[in-house]
């Protein structure tokens, strides 16, 4: 009796390690699939966004003192959308963008936002907020 026992506990293991083995043959083989699936589309995403100007290669410009939402959209229309590219653009054509935009944004005044967008793009946080505490709307007060 205790052999037969024995023989069913055999066969059972058997059966066990059997269906584990295809089980995981087969999640490994899928799963693979899958994932070489996701990555692919990822790295087209990535592609796309990069070349449209994507959110990847945007800076909030907003934490700029004198730059809100809509003359962030002026300057990303214009084609600057990181601090780098402000950092680097002439105070004419700051000017000139906000001259185009109409009367309203007439009271803007770019003069400060080269030297604020350096210090973001360096990452010295600490002398930025230091440096926009003595300004107000982008002048120096």
């Amino acid at each position: 009796m205790s052999y037969l026992i024995t023989q069913m506990l055999l066969c059972l293991l058997l059966a066990a390690l059997i269906g584990f083995l295809i089980g995981w043959a087969l999640r490994a083989f899928f799963c693979q699939k899958k994932i070489t699936e996701l990555e692919a589309s990822w790295q087209e995403q990535l592609a796309a966004a990069a070349a449209a100007g994507g959110p990847g290669q945007r800076d909030d410009l907003k934490k700029i003192e004198g730059i809100g939402p809509k003359i962030q959209k002026l300057l990303n229309d214009d084609q600057i959308f990181t601090f780098v590219e402000l950092a680097e653009v002439p105070l004419d054509r700051l000017k000139g963008i906000l001259r185009r935009a109409g009367t309203r944004y007439k009271m803007h005044d770019p003069t400060s936002w080269a030297d604020q967008a350096k210090l973001a793009a360096e990452g010295r946080w600490k002398e930025l907020d230091e440096f926009q505490d003595v300004l107000l709307g982008g002048r120096e007060t």
